[in-house]
């Protein structure tokens, strides 16, 4: 394997030009590649940090439920009226890709603030959340857990302190942003197990407690689309399948511009995909002129005693030498390049308040190196074939250059 390396890169180094410029388009197209597949990604991560705090794209109520519809946010009001829990997930819409479920109980003499104030206790399930955590300001550097509470952003109580809820103790894990909706500001967040935990300490409101403290009863759902749903079919197929429920829409082209930039980050992979395409193809044309130009030599290889398998193993490791360097170069490249748009286009869209998160180190570097070992898997295949047939003819054939 030593003495097939040492013949690669005496052979590289005799056409040091075309050398040269097969390790540059080897670089062109993998850091195009990487550089496109990490800001594709980030891109991808950064839409859905931002679009998350969009919040739902409809709601699913109790008929004569109350709604509050903004710009920013679809938000249930806290009723009486509640739905099972388990109506969606039974009634399995494929219409519909993620719901939320939330309990919402407007209470007083918790505690909090003035003993007499009203309070909206909210309950949501943190693992199938998306309108809740995404708008928080601050949290505790921890998982979310039971006992503790999400404050609304007209709460002012200082984080990881300690807040009696009907004389019950809860920590401050995190603070809600602005939203201008009444709910969220004022709202106290926890879980289900949380709020079931408090349920009986909350006192009766006439002849009973508020209906959504019950186990297994819901306020509503906020709903997200499945992708390449519209909000037409969720609304029938959700109307059809669960009775005694009504459906209150958003603004729809909020959910066409979720799923149109999806669509259109498919098509950048699908193009990155055909450029790598359009690389092997290239590096297989190049080793075919390079191998015919080699015959002869190939062919003193065969007559002193070479074998196949050892010709064949010279040209793929002259390639993947070749490759391998274009891919390093390449993603070094990216990395430049990527450093200019962070400090251009990143830095301008952080200023004015849209905010772009970048790849983690681990991800990035795995982008990395599944962009040199491509890089290099090319150049192997692409020599391999050609490499091959040479290898199969006489000598002879081969020192005359003919076939």
């Amino acid at each position: 394997m030593r003495l097939l390396a040492n013949l690669a890169l005496q052979n590289l180094g005799r056409r040091k030009a075309r050398s040269l410029l097969l390790i540059a388009a080897v670089a062109i197209g993998s850091g195009v590649v990487f550089t496109g597949a990490t800001l594709m990604r980030s891109i991808d991560d950064s839409m859905a940090a931002g679009f998350s705090r969009l919040g739902a794209d409809m709601m699913v109520v109790p008929e004569g439920a109350l709604t509050n519809i903004t710009a920013a946010l679809l938000t249930v009001e806290p009723t009486d009226l509640v739905l099972d829990a388990d109506v969606l997930a039974k009634a399995r819409i494929a219409s519909v890709g993620r719901a939320a479920p939330q309990k919402i109980a407007r209470v007083e003499h918790s505690g909090i603030g003035s003993h007499h104030d009203l309070v909206d206790l909210v309950g949501f399930e943190p693992a199938h959340d998306f309108t809740i955590q995404p708008w928080l300001r601050e949290k505790l550097n921890r998982e979310f857990r039971a006992g503790d509470v999400i404050l609304g952003a007209g709460r002012d109580v200082p984080l990881g302190s300690q807040m009696l809820i009907f004389g019950k103790p809860h920590v401050v894990y995190g603070k809600l942003g602005r939203t201008g909706v009444g709910t969220h500001e004022r709202g106290v967040f926890m879980s289900f197990e949380t709020l079931e935990a408090l349920a009986g300490a909350v006192p009766q409101h006439g002849s009973s407690r508020p209906a959504a403290l019950a186990p297994g009863k819901v306020t509503g759902f906020l709903v997200e689309l499945a992708p390449g749903a519209t909000a037409l079919q969720a609304r029938f197929a959700i109307l059809s399948a669960v009775k005694g429920a009504k459906v209150v829409t958003g603004d729809s082209s909020l959910s066409g511009i979720r799923q149109g930039l999806s669509a259109l980050l498919q098509g950048i992979l699908a193009l990155m995909v055909l450029m790598f395409a359009s690389m092997a193809v290239m590096v297989s044309v190049l080793f075919s002129a390079i191998i015919t130009e080699r015959r002869p030599e190939l062919g003193l290889l065969k007559a002193i005693g070479a074998r196949w398998p050892q010709i064949v193993g010279m040209m793929v490791v002259e390639a993947v030498i070749a490759t391998g360097v274009g891919g390093v170069l390449g993603v070094t490249l990216g990395v430049l390049v990527m450093r200019l748009y962070e400090r251009s286009l990143v830095y301008y869209l952080e200023n004015i308040g849209v905010p772009f998160v970048w790849l983690d180190l681990p991800r990035m570097a795995a982008f990395a190196a599944a962009a040199i070992v491509l890089a290099a898997a090319i150049g192997a295949l692409g020599a391999f074939y050609p490499a091959w047939r040479a290898s199969r003819r006489d000598a002879y054939d081969l020192v005359r250059g003919e076939g």
